[in-house]
């Protein structure tokens, strides 16, 4: 199989589960997802043989919504189900992307956490294995699993026997909000990719995905924060040509800038819309704007984004916003703070979180550089990016 058919599989899953959902409904979420499997590895078999179809999503949707069929037939449980309704369907084309009504039809769900949710996603919309999930989020399988469990045990509960139509799910400022995030977090997870698969740890289909579907929900809804939000992605995907030179990882502030796209970083102040309440995303779209349109920044410019990061721990008690705001403390003299800061921060986090040890090694480099070259190496022992390691070897740790 080529690699764009390949990279066409991770957007086809997404568009497969959501016009599959919207078909046949909320009881039948794991009979979609054994389906979906089902089609790509017969496609793959029967493809091989250079028979690829002129629709290759269409071939797929009908040859899953059959195999959706012949379960339901197997099972003999679902009298009230209308079988022959399905089949007599004359449009059984998958020609309408419902992915982000589907996203929106999982963020209005109670009794799930965000967190399950972007698993649930990652997963179902955006085509990711249980493996890649991991490896994106630092989460272990078996949590992933029983979050997707839990997520789907929860879909049909809350929905038990109502037909659903996604493209009539109720959207209000809440809802919208959720999605934000979790496009916001899919985002996260391609452009900073822990996945050794991913050999410059841009996984840039996953980016490029949450950026479409976030440009849908601001043509959909027109909210402000949306807007911010794409902004942000705007500057980030700016930066992806820089972020490595041959083969090897270049930090932010050694990019090369004339390889970022001077047309993304003109969209991102385009979206840029200041708002009257403080809002996350834009506080951060300013912050990555600031980095990148000040060629050395002084002191003085230091200070006005540790000022930003207050303004913005008011609204998120993330504590990687708080990690964020540890390095540029010490970029103006108050290391002794962010340590104490991060002592704090630590309580949050799983054990030895990777990001967490690189921040505070980085700190520690000028007070203890021993404590400092030992973190550094317990992280990069626990990387399985090459790329990673190679950058940490080059310049961080002194052997």
């Amino acid at each position: 199989m080529g690699s764009n058919l390949e990279i066409n599989y991770r957007v086809l899953y997404g568009k497969l589960f959501s016009g599959l959902l919207n078909q046949f409904g909320t009881n039948y979420v794991s009979e979609i997802e054994d389906a979906i499997q089902n089609s790509f590895l017969k496609s793959l078999k029967i493809w091989k043989q250079n028979n690829i179809p002129n629709n290759t999503e269409n071939w797929l949707f009908i040859v899953a919504r059959n195999d959706v069929l012949n379960q339901i037939k197997k099972q003999k449980e679902n009298n009230n189900f209308f079988v022959e309704q399905v089949e007599d369907i004359s449009s059984i084309s998958n020609e309408v992307d419902l992915r982000l009504q589907t996203i929106l039809f999982i963020s209005n769900l109670e009794n799930v956490s965000n967190q399950a949710k972007i698993l649930f996603i990652l997963k179902n919309i955006f085509g990711l294995s249980i493996a890649e999930i991991s490896d994106s989020t630092l989460i272990n399988q078996e949590a992933i699993y029983k979050g997707i469990k839990r997520t789907r045990n929860n879909i049909q509960i809350e929905y038990n026997d109502r037909v659903i139509d996604l493209n009539s799910i109720s959207v209000n400022s809440i809802s919208i909000s959720i999605v934000e995030e979790i496009l916001y977090a899919v985002f996260n997870i391609g452009f900073d990719s822990f996945s050794e698969k991913t050999e410059n740890i841009v996984n840039k289909d996953l980016c490029l995905e949450a950026f479409a579907l976030t440009k849908l929900l601001l043509n959909q809804y027109q909210a402000n924060s949306t807007s911010n939000l794409l902004a942000l992605f705007c500057f980030h995907i700016a930066r992806i040509p820089a972020k490595t030179e041959s083969g090897k990882l270049i930090s932010f502030f050694n990019q090369n800038r004339e390889k970022w796209n001077k047309e993304l970083m003109s969209s991102g102040f385009h979206y840029l819309k200041k708002t009257e309440n403080i809002n996350k995303f834009y506080l951060e779209a300013i912050i990555i704007s600031k980095y990148m349109t000040i060629a050395e920044l002084t002191k003085n410019d230091w200070t006005d984004i540790v000022s930003l990061y207050e303004m913005m721990q008011k609204v998120s008690q993330s504590p990687i916003v708080k990690l964020n705001y540890c390095f540029c403390l010490s970029r103006i003299g108050k290391t002794e703070k962010a340590l104490h800061i991060l002592s704090e921060i630590e309580k949050e986090l799983p054990k030895e979180h990777i990001y967490f040890s690189l921040v505070k090694a980085k700190l520690l480099k000028e007070i203890n550089p021993k404590e400092s070259d030992d973190l550094f190496i317990s992280a990069m022992n626990k990387m399985n990016q090459k790329i990673r390691k190679e950058y940490l070897l080059n310049n961080e740790i002194k052997l």
